[in-house]
């Protein structure tokens, strides 16, 4: 599990612990319903939209810095690079990203 630089999330959030709270619960249902769509269009071979879904979930990633940012960028430009396996590779890593958010947080 990669740690989590939290350097930039202690700036912005100024130790102001309803950012903290909203920042993960935006966090959490964004990767959800981002990678459960990106299987679901892999599956379906809509890779336009694949694409697109990458590029929601990237930001997210490079504020944290998970090393799962460059691959979503990379499916963002290249979605045929896109497997189950990459995609389940993204999910652990937000997982995991989501638990030391929510040590951070102390939640």
């Amino acid at each position: 599990m990669e740690k989590i630089d939290f350097t930039y999330l202690e700036v912005l959030s100024e130790d102001d612990d309803d950012f903290k709270d909203e920042f993960i619960e935006t966090f959490e249902s964004t990767y959800v319903s981002l990678v459960r769509r990106m299987r679901e269009e892999l599956e379906n071979g809509n890779m336009d939209q694949l694409s697109k879904s990458a590029h929601q979930l990237k930001p997210s990633a490079k504020m944290i810095s998970l090393p799962c940012a460059q691959t979503l960028e990379d499916i963002q430009y290249h979605p045929e690079k896109a497997t189950e396996e990459v995609l389940k590779d993204i999910h652990t890593q937000c997982e995991d990203a989501l638990k030391q958010l929510k040590d951070w947080a102390g939640i």
